[in-house]
């Protein structure tokens, strides 16, 4: 075992998310961001990589990410994933604040990351940015001239107005958050998309949020893994490796990985085997995922009446205790904008009824991991919903508290994992124990003891007062001065 080097951090380029309500210009604003680049720099510089965009402007680099929704953005921001850095909330001039508007909005006070505002469609004659600016202000947004900070660019992502000036604006407020990564740890970070290659195989997006993935190591994301012999960045090309902040495409997994899940490099074949082996999850689902989980159904019909009549039958056989949200669904065939919409849902459930499933709709589904069935009798949609649900019955969870150890030096094992120094401030401190990291007051990750050693003898317990070492498998790095708190959970 060696001491953990000190880690350096060096300056990294922003990741943006763009958000707001829908047919308010988010695809064509990243369709016109794409094609400005490509005139500014003529080799391209910019390839849409399914859910991640990497472009240069003025030299600097920028990476966008494509999300399906707000609440996509926001369950990744939730489960641990330092997903964006800045977002811009897309407005549009002629239509105003909206539902979806206001979502957004939420999503980003909850991120805690600096935004602007893109007033879209300015080239509209029915735009009014005065009455946009008074309605933001109403809910919370104050832009700059208007007795706030926030920016505000007046932009016309078909016409191209403003394009420039707002990704000046973007890195001017990347270079305020003086954003910062260690490019010399194992590289760590979110799955951004995922889908079959019918040529090589499950093939997953990753975006690097710290640390430097190379080629020969090892990943693992959730339970699917996959040597890293296929790295390619976001214009399709070959690299040895792939810095923070980069999207990239790892080819061969074990399966296909679930979009938004964290994942997780390591050195060796032997580092993963070892993770594996822990069974600590390092995707966004652990028991309290589970019990809280956002069941998504959206229900499609050829004809109202149909809709209706399979909407009330499904809505009397939800299992007691599960959340469920209804998306609207609507008559016609199940397509894209179904499965965009869905998406943001933890757990999605499409059923359709006499309808069909359009072939992109059906691709996307699979990328999103949302469940697409098709029906000519509403008894069987009914049992198959009910079937599925029954699944997500959240279980009763009884948490033992067994003691809390301070911190004192981490250590990298040679065999994966970490080894934690620490003393027991209280209680006590059991193999195969499950713990929370504790960092100013606030869990900030999760794990599992593998082993206990005292005076370099391994032993079961660690009582209050003494000092000892753990072999730990965690979801997050783990520091000095962080309180672990001890725990067995069983079920009730």
């Amino acid at each position: 075992m060696t001491i953990k080097e000190k880690s350096i951090q060096t300056v990294r380029h922003p990741i943006v998310v763009i958000l707001g309500h829908v047919d308010h210009g988010k695809t064509t604003l990243l369709d016109t961001i794409r094609k400005t680049n490509v005139v500014s720099r003529e080799a391209g510089g910019i390839t849409q990589h399914l859910g991640a965009y990497e472009i240069t402007w003025n030299d600097k680099k920028i990476t966008f990410l494509d999300t399906p929704g707000h609440e996509t953005f926001s369950k990744m921001r939730e489960r641990g994933a330092r997903v964006a850095d800045i977002a811009i909330l897309v407005v549009a001039a002629d239509d105003g604040v909206k539902p979806q508007t206001k979502e957004a909005f939420e999503a980003i006070k909850n991120a805690k990351i600096p935004y602007l505002v893109a007033l879209n469609k300015i080239d509209k004659p029915s735009a009014d940015p005065d009455r946009v600016k008074a309605a933001l202000a109403e809910m919370g947004v104050l832009v700059e001239g208007w007795g706030g900070t926030v920016p505000i660019i007046s932009i016309s992502a078909k016409v191209g107005t403003n394009i420039g000036e707002l990704l000046d604006t973007v890195l001017l407020a990347a270079e305020m958050e003086e954003l910062k990564s260690d490019p010399k740890t194992l590289a760590q970070g979110v799955v951004i998309e995922a889908h079959l290659d019918s040529r090589r195989g499950p093939s997953a997006m990753l975006l690097v949020t710290n640390g430097t993935l190379h080629k020969g190591e090892f990943i693992l994301a959730g339970s699917a893994s996959s040597p890293v012999r296929i790295l390619e960045n976001s214009l399709g090309k070959s690299v040895a490796d792939a810095g923070p902040a980069t999207p990239v495409t790892i080819v061969g997994f074990s399966k296909v990985p679930e979009v938004g899940v964290l994942f997780q490099a390591f050195h060796s074949k032997e580092d993963l085997e070892q993770a594996m082996s822990s069974q600590v999850v390092l995707s966004t689902k652990d028991s309290r995922d589970a019990v809280n989980a956002e069941v998504g159904i959206m229900l499609k019909a050829d004809v109202a009446g149909s809709l209706e009549a399979i909407s009330d039958e499904v809505r009397r056989v939800i299992p007691e205790g599960l959340s469920v949200r209804f998306f609207e669904g609507g008559v016609g065939d199940i397509n894209e904008n179904d499965i965009k919409s869905i998406s943001s849902a933890h757990i999605a459930f499409v059923v359709g009824f006499h309808t069909k499933i359009k072939g992109p709709a059906a691709d996307l589904a699979a990328r999103f991991n949302v469940s697409v069935k098709t029906f000519d009798v509403i008894y069987e949609a009914v049992d198959w919903i009910l079937a599925e649900l029954k699944v997500y019955v959240p279980k009763q969870f009884t948490r033992d508290e067994l003691g809390k150890l301070l911190v004192l030096k981490t250590f990298q094992s040679t065999g994966g994992g970490r080894i934690v120094g620490g003393r027991v401030r209280e209680g006590k401190v059991v193999r195969e124990a499950k713990f929370d990291i504790m960092r100013s007051g606030e869990r900030v990750g999760s794990g599992s003891v593998s082993s206990v050693q005292r005076n370099k003898s391994a032993v079961d317990t660690l009582k209050e007062g003494e000092e000892g070492g753990l072999l730990v498998q965690s979801s997050r790095a783990i520091e000095e001065r962080d309180i672990l708190v001890f725990y067995n959970e069983r079920e009730a």
